[in-house]
């Protein structure tokens, strides 16, 4: 028993230090933006679509990998996404123009990419379902902390190819380990019986028709939409209505950042607690955030830290409580869970493009406060389905 609880905690490590290096080797890129500029002779726009180039697997691939992972198992497809993210870390150590670093970029998103779709697949098989909600949001928030690992120390090395060998080495370490001591027997019982295989037609019908998935997925297409109204328009905002410098506008980023990993631990712990009243406790949270969406811009400074920090901690927790249903959902549960993880990450990430870029910039014409004024109005309507997705798939109704 020991040894299995051991096996346990050593594969949550990996889990969660995949999350984190995944997220490490983008977050090095903002924190020296001038050196990637210069080294690859980028443009802004060069620049912005290799920062999002990580998201494109998650977006593109996350129900296919879903799939897989329902079909052939976590311990392989696991491996397979490490090392191709891996192979991205190390490709990005010798990228010498655009392309090719985009090419390199991409590739770092797949460990990500399997994990954020697979989360509640992969924690259920190793904990009790009472503890998943917990686990997931401690795993999440291994991608807030290397945001603020990747701020503080980037800027410390000696050059580029020293701060990106560091990720390389790093991602291969945890690739490795995982490769070398993690097996599909450790995501099931000893004496359970061998999982049949499941038929893609069969998950994909099953997921494409739960209203509980689908809802789930909408209410974090809008709330990621929101969420990152704040990040592309945050610096911006503040120094253009408040008059603050960039680098004390910059300060509320880091608050923010501390409330989202606090938060994506902390919720969790709380909605586990109080399960009869989940679904008003996600709506307070959500209307909470919208408020300081708000808060952001039209209070003073240190009205504007409390905010930031409420917003962070706030949109963390309820990301990582809705990331942990899937499995919890009746017509889902761990059959089919990787599957319809990948298709509620896939509608929460296009959110993240299509909201702010293509929907809030053009209504706010302009205009950095209107920005923030629809941002709040999408979490808004992401609270409202959070609620109903939690007040009616059954999960939260018993004790």
């Amino acid at each position: 028993m020991k040894d299995k609880k051991k096996m346990i905690l050593f594969i949550t490590i990996l889990a969660f230090f995949g999350m984190f290096i995944g997220n490490y080797g983008n977050y090095q890129l903002t924190a020296v933006p001038g050196s990637v500029y210069q080294a690859y002779n980028l443009t802004d726009s060069q620049f912005s679509s290799i920062m999002t180039a990580p998201m494109f697997p998650s977006i593109f691939l996350s129900i296919i990998i879903g799939i897989l992972v329902d079909r052939f198992g976590i311990s392989k497809m696991v491996s397979i996404c490490y090392l191709i993210g891996s192979a991205g870390f190390i490709m990005r150590i010798f990228a010498t123009d655009y392309k090719t670093m985009f090419l390199s970029m991409a590739l770092t998103g797949a460990g990500c990419m399997i994990l954020n779709s697979n989360l509640a697949k992969i924690v259920s098989s190793l904990y009790p379902m009472e503890k998943v909600g917990n686990v997931v949001g401690i795993l999440m928030a291994g991608s807030t902390a290397s945001m603020a690992v990747a701020y503080a120390t980037t800027a410390m090395f000696p050059s580029l190819q020293v701060a990106f060998w560091t990720a390389a080495i790093a991602s291969m370490i945890v690739s490795l380990l995982w490769l070398l001591f993690v097996r599909e027997k450790h995501f099931t019982e000893e004496d359970a019986p061998v999982m049949e295989t499941v038929p893609v037609k069969q998950a994909l019908i099953s997921c494409f028709k739960s209203k509980n998935i689908w809802l789930m997925g909408v209410s974090l297409l809008f709330l990621l939409g929101g969420a990152t109204v704040i990040s592309n328009f945050q610096v911006t905002a503040l120094t253009s209505l408040k008059g603050y410098s960039e680098a004390f506008a910059g300060t509320f980023g880091t608050v923010l950042m501390i409330g989202a990993i606090l938060g994506s631990i902390l919720i969790p712990v709380l909605v586990g607690k109080y399960r009869k009243q989940a679904p008003m406790i996600l709506l307070i949270c959500g209307l909470v955030t919208a408020l300081s969406t708000v808060g952001i811009i039209a209070l003073p400074a240190a009205g504007i830290y409390v905010a930031c920090f409420l917003n962070g901690a706030l949109r963390s927790g309820i990301i990582a409580v809705m990331m942990s249903l899937p499995v919890m959902f009746e017509e889902i549960g761990p059959k089919y869970a990787g599957t319809a993880g990948g298709l509620a990450v896939t509608l929460e990430l296009l959110g993240a493009v299509i909201i702010p870029t293509y929907i809030i910039v053009p209504l706010g014409s302009g205009s950095i406060s209107a920005y923030f004024y629809l941002g709040a109005a999408s979490i808004v309507i992401a609270s409202l389905l959070c609620f109903l997705v939690a007040k009616t798939c059954g999960v939260y109704k018993t004790n």
